[in-house]
């Protein structure tokens, strides 16, 4: 997969409704974000976590003509190419003053959580969403897309 490089690293424009006030409200909030990882992005110096969404770990290794290049870089970059220099909206699922927020991010209406897993480049946190993207895994993981091409 031939991403855009870290060109599109830097920050971006996010509307996050009710950020500080979890399930709360319609209020949004706009302000510039960055990627951190292929299940985070960082709002104003706080920590967002996709939910439902969990990134491959730092040393899983995918290759890809004879070289290995770390998963967790790629689902990274496709995140950056997701966004983009668009609009993320997030909806805020659960937060603790403990724990970063947890958030169903979309940008054009497409939820980012499940872009994520039906590209194969991450996977979903059953722990947190209780299912509720495993039909996008188990489809990825079928057709071996993403990092399953590589396991």
């Amino acid at each position: 997969m031939n991403l855009p490089s870290a060109a599109l690293r830097g920050f971006h424009l996010i509307a996050l409704a009710a950020m500080m006030m979890p399930l709360a409200g319609h209020a949004t909030l706009a302000a510039e974000i960055s990627v951190i990882a292929g299940d985070r992005i960082e709002v104003e110096g706080r920590d967002i976590h996709l939910w439902g969404v969990r990134a491959p770990e730092a040393d899983a290794l995918c290759y890809g003509n004879g070289q290995g290049e770390p998963c967790a870089r790629v689902s990274h970059r496709l995140l950056e190419a997701l966004i983009g220099k668009d609009e993320v909206i997030c909806i805020v699922k659960d937060s603790g003053p403990d724990k970063p927020v947890s958030a169903q991010c979309s940008v054009d209406g497409a939820d980012l959580g499940n872009l994520m897993i039906t590209s194969g480049w991450a996977t979903d946190d059953r722990a947190e969403s209780a299912g509720f993207y495993e039909l996008q895994e188990q489809a990825a993981r079928t057709e071996r897309v993403g990092m399953w091409k590589y396991r």
